[in-house]
């Protein structure tokens, strides 16, 4: 049976969140195998920018120790593997970000067949709950003095609605709301022509046009520079990625 890899950041949140949606829209998880890489983005940078012959599979399986106490994942082979998908963190106040280091991972990691499909959380991964007025969400950012972990955290239970603050609540009616407002978001992030009131009076069909790349040059060109981030989570991204135009008909 050929398996389909999600590699996450962290080892709970992040799988919380993906079982969740895993439950509402996926019938057959059989094939799925979920691991947690339990390091940042940049750091998984360092070990590929040393020797670009390296397979990104098999860097995961080796240095990850919980996959290693794991049998079924360690005797994994990657000829077993047809896909893979990556969920990391911006994290822009990490000691080692830089914005060229994450363009360079998404240009490596952009084919879920190759080396990988990479999927980023703006500015982590509580963003999927930093959501509180659907239409002010499309405009919602975090600066970047909040944007360590233990300071983003408590802004999203503060500000983001409760709804969505418990992962085993998140139904797939609101896991479709939660689409509806990041792909709006993504494609008004990086529309160089279009206003929010195009996308709040929904001017536009409600399809995922943006791309990786294109929302995290949006981030850089137009965020950063004002020392804020746009809130934006892979999750609903991924979904609507995933399940492309026929998820939306």
């Amino acid at each position: 049976m050929e398996r389909t890899l999600f590699v996450f950041e962290g080892e709970i949140r992040e799988k919380d969140y993906f079982n969740s949606l895993r439950s509402a829209f996926f019938d057959n998880s059989d094939g799925h195998v979920l691991v947690s890489y339990c390091n940042d983005i940049y750091e998984l940078f360092r070990v590929l920018s040393e020797d670009e012959d390296l397979d990104p599979f098999e860097i995961i399986r080796e240095l990850n120790p919980v996959i290693q106490q794991q049998d079924e994942l360690a005797s994994l082979r990657r000829d077993q593997i047809s896909q893979i998908y990556l969920f990391f963190d911006m994290e822009p106040r990490d000691d080692h970000y830089s914005s060229d280091k994450l363009l360079d991972m998404l240009e490596k990691f952009n084919d879920e067949t190759g080396n990988g499909k990479l999927f980023i959380s703006y500015p982590m991964v509580e963003a999927l709950r930093d959501i509180d007025n659907h239409e002010e969400y499309l405009t919602r950012t975090v600066s970047l003095s909040d944007c360590n972990g233990k300071k983003y955290k408590g802004l999203t239970v503060a500000r983001g609605d409760r709804v969505y603050q418990d992962h085993r609540k998140i139904r797939r009616s609101l896991w479709l709301r939660l689409i509806e407002c990041n792909v709006k978001k993504a494609n008004f992030m990086t529309c160089n022509d279009c206003t929010v009131d195009d996308f709040i009076n929904d001017q536009y069909p409600l399809e995922y046009t943006a791309d990786s790349l294109a929302i995290a040059n949006s981030q850089i060109s137009k965020f950063l520079p004002n020392d804020e981030v746009a809130v934006l989570s892979a999750f609903p991204i991924f979904l609507a990625d995933y399940f492309g135009r026929k998820f939306f008909s």
